[in-house]
């Protein structure tokens, strides 16, 4: 006889599973890529992207996963490992991790977790966190939009969240924070077909591919040192430096984000559902957590 679990069970079970990867950044990668074990379905990238995504491989000496829509989100995870910024707070034996980073990415795993379970045992809740309903969406439709949709509702709820706690961060690291954010934001649009880049900004920015790889292994782009501060590493995140990554962060970033920003944030306030982040631009400039 079958067993039927409720919404609230599942909540449960999912708050446990949280607590009990908090203080293991390797349990969180493990959790991920269990996840996109079962949902990256790496199929549908072979049928759509062709060739270049048969199998896992290394693109410039970087490795490239099977988990499908995973491939992007396993890679940024392994950069925050590396980072320390998913850290213990009270490990002597290892530097101190970041309140934010922490509480934002277990945040995002709760939702993407929950979802999975409610597919698995076939749950519906419409009072479900927006972000719970948009993985579940994904689930029962996979694609680039739909992942996108989910993943950046999740992380957005993050922000918003733990707005206190991104103010106690160091003001560089702050900045960075903003980067991250206006990135991601804009890797949506160009899924969206929102920019001028148009089916060849939607293939570079598939989850599926290796962008995000590639892009994480770039420490001008992503640094590994935690926490930033001081104005070496402000001019080395905001692209000043006078190196090729130096060049490629001003024209990502100054010249093809930056100048579009008010409007990127009012499209991703529409496909995300969080009107909150147009209050994370104040006359075109990026300004979280204030």
């Amino acid at each position: 006889m079958a067993t039927t679990v409720t919404y609230d069970e599942l909540v449960a079970q999912t708050l446990a599973m949280c607590a009990a990867v908090s203080n293991s950044p390797q349990g969180r990668l493990q959790l991920r890529e269990a996840y996109y074990s079962k949902y990256g379905f790496p199929l549908l990238a072979r049928q759509e992207l062709g060739n270049a995504f048969d199998k896992p491989g290394a693109v410039h000496g970087v490795d490239l996963p099977d988990l499908g829509y995973g491939n992007s989100e396993i890679a940024f995870l392994q950069w925050e490992i590396k980072r320390g910024v998913l850290n213990p707070m009270d490990d002597a034996s290892m530097p101190a991790g970041s309140p934010w980073w922490r509480d934002v990415n277990l945040r995002f795993i709760y939702y993407s977790e929950l979802a999975g379970l409610m597919f698995e045992n076939n749950v519906s809740e419409p009072e479900a966190p927006v972000a719970t309903l948009n993985w579940l969406n994904y689930l029962h439709s996979p694609s680039a939009k739909t992942w996108y949709c989910a993943h950046n509702t999740s992380i957005l709820a993050g922000f918003e969240r733990y707005k206190a706690q991104a103010a106690q961060e160091e003001s560089v690291e702050q900045v960075f924070l903003n980067i991250t954010l206006y990135r991601l934001m804009f890797a949506q649009a160009l899924v969206e077909d929102a920019t001028m880049f148009g089916e060849l900004g939607a293939i570079m920015a598939d989850p599926r591919g290796f962008a995000v790889a590639l892009i994480t292994h770039l420490p001008d782009f992503y640094p590994l040192n935690y926490p930033l501060h001081g104005l070496n590493d402000l001019r080395i995140i905001e692209g000043w430096e006078l190196s090729l990554q130096g060049l490629g962060i001003r024209i990502l970033d100054h010249d093809i984000i930056l100048p579009h920003l008010t409007a990127l944030y009012q499209a991703c306030a529409h496909w995300d559902s969080a009107p909150f982040i147009n209050g994370y631009v104040k006359d075109g400039k990026p300004v979280y957590p204030q």
